[in-house]
Protein backbone atom coordinates (compact mmCIF):
# COMPACT_ATOMS: atom_id res chain seq x y z
CA UNK A 1 0.00 0.00 0.00
CA UNK A 2 2.80 2.42 0.87
CA UNK A 3 4.48 1.62 -2.42
CA UNK A 4 1.29 2.49 -4.31
CA UNK A 5 1.00 5.82 -2.46
CA UNK A 6 4.66 6.61 -3.22
CA UNK A 7 4.20 5.91 -6.93
CA UNK A 8 1.06 8.06 -6.97
CA UNK A 9 2.88 11.00 -5.35
CA UNK A 10 5.81 10.60 -7.72
CA UNK A 11 3.45 10.61 -10.69
CA UNK A 12 1.68 13.74 -9.37
CA UNK A 13 4.92 15.62 -8.77
CA UNK A 14 6.00 14.84 -12.31
CA UNK A 15 2.99 16.80 -13.58
CA UNK A 16 3.08 19.61 -11.04
CA UNK A 17 6.78 20.43 -11.08
CA UNK A 18 6.86 20.97 -14.80
CA UNK A 19 8.78 24.27 -14.80
CA UNK A 20 11.77 25.89 -13.16
CA UNK A 21 11.59 29.69 -13.16
CA UNK A 22 14.98 31.39 -13.10
CA UNK A 23 13.87 34.99 -13.65
CA UNK A 24 10.42 36.51 -13.38
CA UNK A 25 9.98 39.77 -15.28
CA UNK A 26 6.59 40.71 -13.84
CA UNK A 27 8.03 43.38 -11.56
CA UNK A 28 9.99 44.90 -14.45
CA UNK A 29 7.02 45.34 -16.80
CA UNK A 30 5.88 48.95 -17.01
CA UNK A 31 2.23 49.01 -18.13
CA UNK A 32 0.64 52.30 -19.15
CA UNK A 33 -2.63 53.46 -20.66
CA UNK A 34 -2.31 55.92 -23.52
CA UNK A 35 -4.94 58.11 -25.09
CA UNK A 36 -5.24 59.46 -28.58
CA UNK A 37 -7.97 61.64 -30.04
CA UNK A 38 -10.18 58.76 -31.10
CA UNK A 39 -9.26 55.77 -28.94
CA UNK A 40 -7.26 54.40 -26.05
CA UNK A 41 -4.56 51.80 -26.19
CA UNK A 42 -2.43 49.97 -23.65
CA UNK A 43 1.32 49.54 -23.79
CA UNK A 44 3.93 47.64 -21.81
CA UNK A 45 7.71 48.05 -21.78
CA UNK A 46 10.47 45.93 -20.31
CA UNK A 47 13.93 44.56 -21.08
CA UNK A 48 14.98 40.93 -21.39
CA UNK A 49 18.43 39.87 -20.28
CA UNK A 50 20.09 37.84 -23.05
CA UNK A 51 23.32 37.06 -21.26
CA UNK A 52 22.48 35.12 -18.11
CA UNK A 53 21.37 31.48 -18.35
CA UNK A 54 22.03 31.08 -22.10
CA UNK A 55 20.64 27.52 -22.15
CA UNK A 56 17.28 28.55 -20.69
CA UNK A 57 13.97 29.32 -22.39
CA UNK A 58 11.77 32.42 -22.48
CA UNK A 59 8.12 31.99 -21.59
CA UNK A 60 5.55 34.52 -22.85
CA UNK A 61 1.83 34.73 -22.14
CA UNK A 62 0.49 37.37 -24.54
CA UNK A 63 -3.09 38.71 -24.43
CA UNK A 64 -5.04 38.56 -27.67
CA UNK A 65 -4.74 41.55 -30.00
CA UNK A 66 -1.22 42.41 -28.84
CA UNK A 67 1.68 43.46 -31.05
CA UNK A 68 5.09 42.61 -29.62
CA UNK A 69 8.10 44.65 -30.75
CA UNK A 70 11.70 43.78 -29.97
CA UNK A 71 14.21 46.57 -30.50
CA UNK A 72 11.56 48.45 -32.46
CA UNK A 73 10.85 45.58 -34.88
CA UNK A 74 7.64 43.60 -34.94
CA UNK A 75 8.32 40.17 -33.48
CA UNK A 76 4.86 38.66 -33.25
CA UNK A 77 1.20 39.65 -33.43
CA UNK A 78 -1.11 37.58 -31.24
CA UNK A 79 -4.62 37.48 -32.67
CA UNK A 80 -5.79 35.61 -29.56
CA UNK A 81 -4.38 34.74 -26.14
CA UNK A 82 -1.11 33.04 -26.96
CA UNK A 83 1.59 31.23 -25.02
CA UNK A 84 5.06 31.08 -26.56
CA UNK A 85 8.13 29.23 -25.32
CA UNK A 86 11.33 30.10 -27.14
CA UNK A 87 14.90 29.16 -26.29
CA UNK A 88 17.12 32.11 -25.47
CA UNK A 89 19.62 31.16 -28.17
CA UNK A 90 16.92 31.11 -30.86
CA UNK A 91 15.54 34.40 -29.62
CA UNK A 92 18.95 36.07 -29.91
CA UNK A 93 19.34 34.81 -33.47
CA UNK A 94 15.87 36.01 -34.49
CA UNK A 95 15.97 39.55 -33.17
CA UNK A 96 19.63 40.43 -33.78
CA UNK A 97 19.61 42.79 -30.78
CA UNK A 98 21.45 46.11 -30.95
CA UNK A 99 22.79 45.55 -27.42
CA UNK A 100 24.00 41.91 -27.17
CA UNK A 101 23.33 41.71 -23.44
CA UNK A 102 19.67 42.79 -23.49
CA UNK A 103 16.71 43.57 -25.72
CA UNK A 104 13.92 46.07 -25.23
CA UNK A 105 10.39 44.72 -25.63
CA UNK A 106 7.33 46.88 -26.33
CA UNK A 107 3.82 45.43 -26.29
CA UNK A 108 0.89 47.45 -27.67
CA UNK A 109 -2.76 46.44 -27.46
CA UNK A 110 -5.77 48.58 -28.38
CA UNK A 111 -8.32 45.86 -27.61
CA UNK A 112 -7.61 44.52 -24.13
CA UNK A 113 -5.60 45.44 -21.07
CA UNK A 114 -2.14 43.95 -20.62
CA UNK A 115 -2.51 42.82 -17.02
CA UNK A 116 -2.42 39.22 -18.26
CA UNK A 117 1.01 39.66 -19.85
CA UNK A 118 3.52 37.27 -18.29
CA UNK A 119 7.21 36.91 -19.08
CA UNK A 120 9.57 34.44 -17.40
CA UNK A 121 12.94 32.85 -18.00
CA UNK A 122 13.60 29.26 -17.05
CA UNK A 123 13.03 25.68 -18.16
CA UNK A 124 9.51 24.86 -19.30
CA UNK A 125 10.02 21.62 -21.15
CA UNK A 126 6.77 19.97 -20.05
CA UNK A 127 4.56 23.01 -19.80
CA UNK A 128 1.52 22.89 -22.03
CA UNK A 129 1.37 25.45 -24.82
CA UNK A 130 -2.24 26.60 -25.00
CA UNK A 131 -3.46 28.29 -28.18
CA UNK A 132 -0.03 28.02 -29.77
CA UNK A 133 0.61 26.21 -33.02
CA UNK A 134 4.32 26.45 -33.88
CA UNK A 135 4.11 25.44 -37.55
CA UNK A 136 1.30 27.92 -38.19
CA UNK A 137 3.15 30.76 -36.48
CA UNK A 138 6.29 30.01 -38.46
CA UNK A 139 4.37 30.15 -41.72
CA UNK A 140 2.71 33.43 -40.75
CA UNK A 141 6.11 34.86 -39.85
CA UNK A 142 7.51 34.01 -43.26
CA UNK A 143 4.47 35.25 -45.18
CA UNK A 144 4.00 38.49 -43.25
CA UNK A 145 3.46 41.39 -45.64
CA UNK A 146 6.26 43.90 -46.00
CA UNK A 147 5.57 47.29 -44.44
CA UNK A 148 5.69 49.98 -47.14
CA UNK A 149 5.78 52.87 -44.69
CA UNK A 150 9.57 53.06 -44.48
CA UNK A 151 9.87 53.39 -48.25
CA UNK A 152 7.09 55.97 -48.26
CA UNK A 153 8.74 58.02 -45.53
CA UNK A 154 12.07 58.13 -47.36
CA UNK A 155 10.48 59.05 -50.70
CA UNK A 156 8.23 61.65 -49.07
CA UNK A 157 11.22 63.23 -47.34
CA UNK A 158 13.13 63.43 -50.62
CA UNK A 159 10.09 64.97 -52.33
CA UNK A 160 9.67 67.48 -49.49
CA UNK A 161 13.32 68.54 -49.74
CA UNK A 162 12.98 68.85 -53.51
CA UNK A 163 9.94 71.13 -53.16
CA UNK A 164 11.76 73.16 -50.51
CA UNK A 165 14.70 73.62 -52.90
CA UNK A 166 12.32 74.81 -55.63
CA UNK A 167 10.68 77.26 -53.22
CA UNK A 168 14.08 78.51 -52.08
CA UNK A 169 15.04 79.16 -55.69
CA UNK A 170 11.79 80.88 -56.67
CA UNK A 171 11.02 82.81 -53.45
CA UNK A 172 14.34 83.16 -51.59
CA UNK A 173 13.41 86.32 -49.70
CA UNK A 174 10.11 84.99 -48.37
CA UNK A 175 11.65 81.75 -47.09
CA UNK A 176 14.49 83.63 -45.43
CA UNK A 177 12.04 86.02 -43.79
CA UNK A 178 9.90 83.23 -42.35
CA UNK A 179 12.47 80.76 -41.03
CA UNK A 180 15.09 83.10 -39.55
CA UNK A 181 15.16 82.29 -35.80
CA UNK A 182 16.30 85.79 -34.79
CA UNK A 183 13.07 87.29 -36.12
CA UNK A 184 11.20 85.50 -33.32
CA UNK A 185 12.89 87.76 -30.78
CA UNK A 186 12.78 90.92 -32.86
CA UNK A 187 9.58 92.86 -33.45
CA UNK A 188 9.98 93.19 -37.22
CA UNK A 189 6.65 91.51 -37.92
CA UNK A 190 4.82 94.26 -36.05
CA UNK A 191 6.47 97.12 -37.93
CA UNK A 192 4.95 98.77 -40.97
CA UNK A 193 7.37 97.15 -43.43
CA UNK A 194 8.67 94.09 -41.62
CA UNK A 195 5.75 91.73 -41.97
CA UNK A 196 4.29 90.11 -45.06
CA UNK A 197 1.39 92.33 -46.05
CA UNK A 198 -0.52 89.96 -48.34
CA UNK A 199 -1.87 86.51 -47.63
CA UNK A 200 -3.56 85.15 -50.75
CA UNK A 201 -0.46 85.17 -52.92
CA UNK A 202 1.37 82.31 -54.59
CA UNK A 203 4.43 82.52 -52.35
CA UNK A 204 2.44 82.42 -49.09
CA UNK A 205 0.02 79.69 -50.18
CA UNK A 206 2.86 77.58 -51.58
CA UNK A 207 4.72 77.94 -48.29
CA UNK A 208 1.65 76.93 -46.29
CA UNK A 209 1.32 73.79 -48.39
CA UNK A 210 5.04 73.05 -48.01
CA UNK A 211 4.96 73.49 -44.24
CA UNK A 212 1.86 71.34 -43.85
CA UNK A 213 3.45 68.60 -45.94
CA UNK A 214 6.17 68.47 -43.29
CA UNK A 215 3.68 68.51 -40.42
CA UNK A 216 1.59 65.78 -42.06
CA UNK A 217 4.68 63.64 -42.53
CA UNK A 218 5.49 63.97 -38.83
CA UNK A 219 1.91 63.10 -37.89
CA UNK A 220 1.95 59.98 -40.06
CA UNK A 221 5.31 58.89 -38.64
CA UNK A 222 3.98 59.34 -35.10
CA UNK A 223 0.82 57.35 -35.88
CA UNK A 224 2.90 54.59 -37.45
CA UNK A 225 5.50 54.15 -34.71
CA UNK A 226 2.91 54.23 -31.92
CA UNK A 227 0.60 51.79 -33.69
CA UNK A 228 -2.43 54.08 -33.38
CA UNK A 229 -5.21 53.20 -35.82
CA UNK A 230 -7.35 56.29 -36.50
CA UNK A 231 -9.18 55.86 -39.79
CA UNK A 232 -6.77 53.58 -41.64
CA UNK A 233 -3.96 51.25 -40.64
CA UNK A 234 -0.81 52.86 -42.03
CA UNK A 235 1.17 49.67 -41.49
CA UNK A 236 -1.06 47.74 -43.89
CA UNK A 237 -1.45 50.50 -46.50
CA UNK A 238 0.44 50.35 -49.78
CA UNK A 239 2.72 53.16 -50.86
CA UNK A 240 0.15 54.76 -53.19
CA UNK A 241 -2.41 54.93 -50.38
CA UNK A 242 0.18 56.44 -48.06
CA UNK A 243 0.99 59.20 -50.54
CA UNK A 244 -2.71 59.88 -51.04
CA UNK A 245 -3.24 60.14 -47.27
CA UNK A 246 -0.22 62.42 -46.99
CA UNK A 247 -1.41 64.84 -49.66
CA UNK A 248 -4.99 64.79 -48.37
CA UNK A 249 -3.89 65.52 -44.81
CA UNK A 250 -1.57 68.30 -46.00
CA UNK A 251 -4.32 70.00 -47.98
CA UNK A 252 -6.65 69.72 -45.00
CA UNK A 253 -4.11 71.35 -42.69
CA UNK A 254 -3.42 74.08 -45.25
CA UNK A 255 -7.14 74.85 -45.44
CA UNK A 256 -7.22 74.92 -41.65
CA UNK A 257 -4.40 77.51 -41.72
CA UNK A 258 -6.43 79.64 -44.14
CA UNK A 259 -9.42 79.37 -41.81
CA UNK A 260 -7.18 80.42 -38.90
CA UNK A 261 -6.12 83.54 -40.80
CA UNK A 262 -9.72 84.45 -41.63
CA UNK A 263 -10.64 83.91 -37.98
CA UNK A 264 -7.83 86.27 -36.94
CA UNK A 265 -9.06 88.91 -39.38
CA UNK A 266 -12.51 88.73 -37.80
CA UNK A 267 -11.13 88.98 -34.25
CA UNK A 268 -8.80 91.85 -35.23
CA UNK A 269 -11.75 93.68 -36.75
CA UNK A 270 -13.78 93.24 -33.57
CA UNK A 271 -10.93 94.55 -31.41
CA UNK A 272 -10.04 97.32 -33.89
CA UNK A 273 -6.38 96.35 -34.27
CA UNK A 274 -5.99 97.50 -37.90
CA UNK A 275 -3.38 95.28 -39.65
CA UNK A 276 -2.17 93.21 -36.72
CA UNK A 277 -3.72 90.09 -38.24
CA UNK A 278 -0.78 89.68 -40.66
CA UNK A 279 1.82 90.26 -37.94
CA UNK A 280 0.05 87.92 -35.52
CA UNK A 281 -0.39 85.11 -38.04
CA UNK A 282 3.11 85.16 -39.52
CA UNK A 283 4.83 85.55 -36.15
CA UNK A 284 3.30 82.34 -34.83
CA UNK A 285 3.66 80.67 -38.23
CA UNK A 286 7.40 81.24 -37.90
CA UNK A 287 7.43 79.47 -34.52
CA UNK A 288 5.48 76.53 -35.93
CA UNK A 289 7.76 76.33 -38.98
CA UNK A 290 10.99 76.32 -36.98
CA UNK A 291 9.57 73.74 -34.54
CA UNK A 292 8.48 71.54 -37.45
CA UNK A 293 11.92 71.65 -39.07
CA UNK A 294 13.66 70.82 -35.78
CA UNK A 295 11.34 67.87 -35.08
CA UNK A 296 11.60 66.60 -38.64
CA UNK A 297 15.40 66.75 -38.51
CA UNK A 298 15.54 64.77 -35.26
CA UNK A 299 12.94 62.33 -36.59
CA UNK A 300 15.08 61.63 -39.64
CA UNK A 301 18.12 61.07 -37.45
CA UNK A 302 16.33 58.59 -35.18
CA UNK A 303 14.55 56.96 -38.12
CA UNK A 304 17.85 55.95 -39.69
CA UNK A 305 19.89 55.38 -36.52
CA UNK A 306 17.69 54.33 -33.60
CA UNK A 307 14.13 53.64 -34.67
CA UNK A 308 13.04 52.33 -31.27
CA UNK A 309 13.34 55.72 -29.53
CA UNK A 310 10.97 57.51 -31.90
CA UNK A 311 7.97 56.95 -29.62
CA UNK A 312 9.72 58.56 -26.66
CA UNK A 313 11.02 61.34 -28.89
CA UNK A 314 7.52 62.23 -30.09
CA UNK A 315 6.17 62.21 -26.54
CA UNK A 316 8.86 64.69 -25.51
CA UNK A 317 8.56 66.67 -28.75
CA UNK A 318 4.80 67.21 -28.53
CA UNK A 319 5.03 68.41 -24.94
CA UNK A 320 7.99 70.63 -25.77
CA UNK A 321 6.10 72.22 -28.67
CA UNK A 322 3.20 72.93 -26.33
CA UNK A 323 5.41 75.04 -24.08
CA UNK A 324 7.31 76.64 -26.97
CA UNK A 325 4.05 77.78 -28.56
CA UNK A 326 2.77 79.17 -25.26
CA UNK A 327 6.06 81.02 -24.81
CA UNK A 328 5.68 82.43 -28.32
CA UNK A 329 2.18 83.68 -27.52
CA UNK A 330 3.44 85.28 -24.31
CA UNK A 331 6.35 86.95 -26.11
CA UNK A 332 3.98 88.22 -28.79
CA UNK A 333 1.87 89.73 -26.02
CA UNK A 334 4.92 91.58 -24.68
CA UNK A 335 5.68 92.93 -28.16
CA UNK A 336 2.11 94.11 -28.68
CA UNK A 337 1.86 95.84 -25.29
CA UNK A 338 3.68 98.91 -26.61
CA UNK A 339 2.05 98.84 -30.03
CA UNK A 340 -1.68 98.71 -29.42
CA UNK A 341 -3.73 101.78 -28.57
CA UNK A 342 -5.83 100.32 -25.74
CA UNK A 343 -5.46 98.88 -22.25
CA UNK A 344 -3.61 95.68 -21.45
CA UNK A 345 -6.71 93.84 -20.27
CA UNK A 346 -8.23 94.38 -23.72
CA UNK A 347 -5.07 92.92 -25.23
CA UNK A 348 -5.27 89.94 -22.87
CA UNK A 349 -8.87 89.38 -23.96
CA UNK A 350 -7.74 89.48 -27.60
CA UNK A 351 -4.89 86.98 -27.01
CA UNK A 352 -7.19 84.60 -25.13
CA UNK A 353 -9.89 84.79 -27.80
CA UNK A 354 -7.58 84.48 -30.79
CA UNK A 355 -4.97 82.03 -29.47
CA UNK A 356 -5.02 80.63 -25.97
CA UNK A 357 -8.53 79.20 -25.75
CA UNK A 358 -8.48 77.46 -29.19
CA UNK A 359 -4.92 76.22 -28.65
CA UNK A 360 -5.60 74.79 -25.20
CA UNK A 361 -8.73 73.00 -26.44
CA UNK A 362 -6.79 71.40 -29.31
CA UNK A 363 -3.89 70.52 -26.98
CA UNK A 364 -6.31 68.85 -24.57
CA UNK A 365 -7.77 66.73 -27.36
CA UNK A 366 -4.35 65.65 -28.62
CA UNK A 367 -2.42 65.20 -25.38
CA UNK A 368 -5.33 63.96 -23.28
Amino acid sequence: MQRVIFLFLLFSMNHVLYAQVLENYQNNILISKNRSIFKKYHSAKFEIDLQNFPESNMYFEIPGGSSVFMDGKLWVFAERDTTIIKSLMELKQEIDALIPSSVRVDVINDVAVLDGLQVMKGFFGQKRLENYDPPKNVIEWELREVDDFDDFFILATVLLLFLAAIYKGVFPNVLDLIIRPQTVISADDFSETGSIQKFFTLDVLFYLLLMNLGISLLVMLYVHVTGISIFVDLGNSDINSLFFIWFLLSIGLALLAVFKFLFLKAVVYLFDLSKFDFAHFFYLLRIISISMMVMLSFSLFFFFNNYSVLVNFFEIGVRSFFWVYLFGVFFMFLIMVNRVPFKNYHLIAYICTAELIPFLIIAKLIMG
